[in-house]
């Protein structure tokens, strides 16, 4: 601990020469001025510490016993300070830096966002950018809770925000919304209507009446589960008593056949870029503040494709908003070129394989086989998909009107 204590307030080694040296370390006793890591080099000369604070008097001592004092080296943080308070360059320079961070500090460098898994993190940070928190800004100004409010107020996907700065850094936790389910208006008739041509193969009715059974073959747009059920007394001279209107509800799968086609022209106009007409442009941005190193970068004629590429300052494991970002200004012209027949029938392929999954997406269904059939007519490649395919091709069509029971024309006659 004393060790510490006296590196903490500086200490000098000194080297003391004379015809007596002990008498100078009984002066240093008598005066109660501590010494320590005494070596004698020879019998005149003594290397020795003492407290940085106590040199001055130390060197009267050494006058009044005949010996020499010399200064061999200052160290300790006292000796350090005392050093650097004759660089008024340096000591300038580290008031300067210590000020610029503790200004810098209160600044915000970096807002994150954690918690959100559907909403896009760059919607949450555009809304949170125009109620005042993005880099830069400073960050005791930041009414924390009033921008959460705020938020929330403007983006109904979440449900839940806070917004926390630690220093230089905004957190941003965030939850989602759960999606409400949608209810079933049951005060609205509606019809389960076929959704493509097909084979019933399973029926399933959970309100309203079936019109087809397993294994009958319907036409798209027929009306697969009626929202209106006849009924009927047991009396002979009135058998027949109304409607009851609803809302039918029930599942209706079926083996369908869908037939697409797309066609891709055998040549197509392609830009080919000019190796030699390159031209490339440089932007330095600091937060908000952007630093072009060209002139006239944005406006170029029309021939020249543009690519741009952003690199944005990775460290400590966050973003920083410091980003470098290259444009390059290429040349080209635009020449018509013939297209690969494999390669279109390919991209063809597989632009067909996208639209029957998406069509049999609603209905939860699923290819049984598929046949593709390619032909060139004209200038012009077609491919047509002929697949089978197992679907729920009901689909719920409302009409207008109320739920409820109808009385038959002819009994609403005899009534009045």
């Amino acid at each position: 601990m004393k060790k510490w204590f006296n590196l903490l307030l500086g200490y000098v080694v000194l080297q003391v020469t004379g015809e007596f040296p002990e008498r100078f370390f009984n002066l240093c006793a008598q005066n109660r001025r501590d010494f320590w890591r005494l070596r004698w080099l020879d019998a005149h000369t003594v290397q020795v510490r003492v407290h940085l604070s106590d040199l001055e008097e130390l060197k009267e001592l050494g006058e009044r016993c005949g010996c020499t004092l010399e200064v061999l080296s200052r160290r300790g943080g006292l000796a350090q300070v005392q050093r650097l308070s004759k660089r008024w360059g340096f000591m300038l320079g580290l008031v300067l830096c210590l000020a610029a961070v503790s200004v810098l500090s209160q600044f915000v460098l970096v807002v994150e966002v954690v918690g959100n898994e559907t909403v896009p993190s760059a919607v949450i940070l555009t809304q949170l950018e125009r109620l005042g928190v993005r880099p830069g800004v400073y960050a005791p100004s930041i009414s924390q809770r009033e921008v959460a409010n705020e938020a929330l107020t403007a983006l109904p996907e979440l449900s839940f925000m806070a917004v926390n700065v630690y220093g230089t850094r905004v957190v941003v936790q965030v939850e989602e919304a759960q999606p409400k389910p949608e209810l079933l208006d049951e005060s609205t008739p509606a019809d389960i209507v076929a959704a493509a041509d097909g084979i019933i193969e399973d029926i399933q009715t959970s309100a309203g009446q079936a019109q087809f059974v397993d294994g009958d073959i319907v036409a798209k747009g027929e009306v697969l589960i009626s929202g209106t059920i006849p009924l009927y007394e047991q009396n002979i001279d009135k058998p027949y008593a109304g409607d009851l209107v609803v809302h039918a509800t029930g599942t209706v799968v079926a083996r369908t056949w869908r037939t697409l086609e797309e066609r891709l022209p055998l040549t197509v106009p392609t830009k080919v870029y000019d190796q030699e007409d390159v031209k490339t442009s440089y932007r330095l941005t600091i937060g908000g503040f952007k630093l072009d190193f060209f002139k006239k970068s944005s406006i170029f004629p029309q021939g020249y494709g543009k690519i741009t590429s952003t690199e944005s300052l990775e460290l400590g494991g966050y973003t920083w908003p410091v980003s470098w970002t290259t444009t390059t200004y290429r040349g080209y012209t635009v020449q018509e070129q013939a297209v690969d027949p494999q390669q279109g029938e390919a991209l063809l392929r597989q632009l067909l394989r996208q639209r029957l999954e998406a069509l049999l997406a609603a209905g939860e269904g699923e290819i049984l086989q598929e046949d593709y059939v390619a032909c060139v007519e004209g200038d012009t490649l077609v491919v047509t998909l002929v697949a089978e395919c197992r679907e729920q091709i009901g689909r719920t069509v409302e009409r207008p009107g109320t739920t409820g029971h109808t009385q038959p024309e002819a009994q609403i006659g005899e009534e009045s």
